[in-house]
């Protein structure tokens, strides 16, 4: 039995923990970069806000586009927050920490803070963004801000509480996504309502998180620790592959079991299929697919008319890229090649039939009520769209063994890692300044 005077504080635990601070030239030189960084940031950002704040938007579509895309961010916000937990814990911490006496509450209390003062500060930003999209039928008010950055607090306590109670509704929002997807191409006479209504809402939500953070178990908090290792270890190597393969991992283990079938018919129509059926059993790749087609209206509602044919490339290679899962996979793996028996030439354009014809879809889907793009456009973004996926998918693995230059700015730059990563991203910019 340990005395409850042994046993050591939340802030004791912290303070052991922490990390000894490196020399301050070292602490001053990742200041000035993360410094420049925001900074660049910040004022393309303000910029772009700025400019977007001053245009007239449409009377009543403005105010009516503006709801239903926010229900689409707070809807895309929640599920990334269930997937990673959203409060979460190492392995180590779990094993070390978490198994301890020590107040489990006052270890969690900061992150969760930390997640409030995320989700705050997102929302208080997005009425910024996404008026400058559209265009404000009149200067939103400080009112429209705090009621944002309330909406920002609410639905991070909301999932916190459902993180609580093990509620995975990502279904539901899948469909609430879809629904905001389609209301976005209607255009009632809509006047958006003040949001401060949403302030008790995000306080009520707010105290029932606090009391659920006690009531997280272990397993609770290790949901979300691998998938944000993975995300930690990606960005670090500049290789979303990794990411690709735990998303993918993890849809499996949600599915549990499927039913199985024998696919009759060619081979080809057999590589096919099963393609198709991969994207049945990932609908939010089909959704994402949809969920693009009123972008570069979207854009030519705002009024920057001289950018809607680049977006809309950019937007077909998004949506041929999620239907591309078969291509990267077989290209990726040579033992699922060799296990196939076909040649590498067939079994890449067996499983480039379906990104074509999402791609030719898409395009011949959005050309007739997109303004400012004609038929030529939609051509070249199908076929832009098509090539770009393909060149990325085939991509070699990455070699990190490449020299760095010093350029003077920001330090070493490897320019030959920097040409691996731009195969078909670059093509596509280019392609896309081009338009």
């Amino acid at each position: 039995m340990i005395a409850p005077e042994m046993i050591p504080t939340a802030g004791q635990v912290r303070h052991r923990l922490k990390r000894p601070p490196p020399p301050w030239r070292f602490r001053l030189a990742r200041l000035y970069g993360r410094l420049v960084s925001a900074l660049i940031a910040g004022a393309v950002g303000w910029g772009v806000a700025f400019k977007g704040l001053q245009k007239t938007g449409h009377e009543g579509a403005s105010d009516w586009t503006a709801l239903w895309l926010s229900v689409l961010a707070a809807v895309v916000l929640l599920k990334v927050l269930l997937a990673f937990g959203p409060v979460f814990a190492g392995r180590d911490r779990m094993f070390w920490v978490l198994s301890s006496p020590v107040d489990r509450v006052a270890l969690l209390m900061p992150r969760f803070l930390g997640l409030l003062g995320f989700g705050a500060v997102v929302g208080a930003v997005w009425p910024a963004a996404v008026f400058g999209v559209v265009g404000a039928t009149s200067p939103p008010g400080l009112s429209l801000f705090a009621g944002s950055a309330a909406a920002g607090i609410a639905v991070v306590a909301g999932a916190v509480v459902l993180q609580r109670y093990r509620l995975r509704p990502q279904a539901w929002l899948s469909v609430l996504a879809g629904v905001a997807v389609l209301a976005l191409f209607l255009r009632p006479g809509f006047i958006a309502a003040e949001a401060v209504w949403l302030t008790p809402v995000a306080v009520l939500l707010v105290v029932v998180a606090g009391l659920s953070v006690r009531r997280l178990t272990r397993v609770d908090l290790a949901a979300g620790a691998s998938l944000a290792a993975v995300v930690r270890v990606s960005v670090a190597w500049l290789d979303l592959a990794l990411l690709g393969a735990i998303l993918a991992e993890r849809r499996a283990r949600l599915l549990g079991r499927v039913r199985s079938a024998r696919l009759r018919g060619s081979r080809l129509t057999v590589l096919v299929w099963t393609d198709v059926l991969r994207a049945r059993r990932a609908p939010n790749a089909v959704l994402v697919w949809v969920g693009l087609l009123p972008l570069p209206a979207l854009v030519a509602l705002g009024g920057e008319v001289d950018w809607v044919p680049a977006v809309h490339l950019l937007a077909a290679f998004v949506a041929t890229d999620r239907l591309a899962a078969g291509l990267k996979v077989v290209c990726r793996s040579a033992a699922i090649r060799r296990m196939l028996g076909a040649p590498d030439g067939f079994l890449r354009l067996a499983h480039l039939v379906l990104p074509v014809v999402g791609a030719v879809v898409w395009c011949v889907a959005t050309v007739p009520f997109t303004p400012h793009v004609s038929w030529l456009n939609g051509v070249v973004s199908a076929i832009g769209a098509v090539a770009v996926v393909y060149r990325i998918a085939t991509r070699p693995p990455l070699d990190y063994g490449v020299a760095a230059i010093d350029f003077g700015v920001l330090g070493p730059v490897p320019i030959g890692l920097v040409l691996q990563l731009g195969r078909g991203r670059c093509c596509c910019i280019c392609c896309a300044c081009c338009r």
